[in-house]
């Protein structure tokens, strides 16, 4: 799913997140929020929700292309955090 390169490890370590937070999140119905051009580079932001229900911001390059590159991910903070889990709640069958 993920080009899991040295630098992605170290990014997400950094926000005490593992490679399944992200790969759970990405595949548990994530909520693409918006694309963004930068240069000639296609990314999108996500939010998603971990199995532990952890929520999660995370930026690709590639997005849809056989292995995304992880930019970043963090966790959600206060405000955006409640809104979101309002709508992945409403958006879950």
């Amino acid at each position: 799913m993920f080009d899991w390169d040295e630098n992605n490890l170290r990014k997400i370590r950094a926000h005490r997140i593992t490679r399944g937070d992200v790969e759970y999140a990405l595949s548990n119905g994530p909520i693409l929020i918006y694309e963004q051009n930068v240069g000639s580079e296609l990314r999108f932001v996500y939010y998603g929700e971990t199995d532990a229900g952890r929520l999660l911001a995370v930026v690709l390059r590639n997005a849809r292309a056989e292995f995304a590159s992880l930019l970043r991910t963090s966790s959600m903070p206060g405000r955006r955090r409640t809104i979101l889990r309002g709508g992945l709640e409403g958006s879950k069958p």
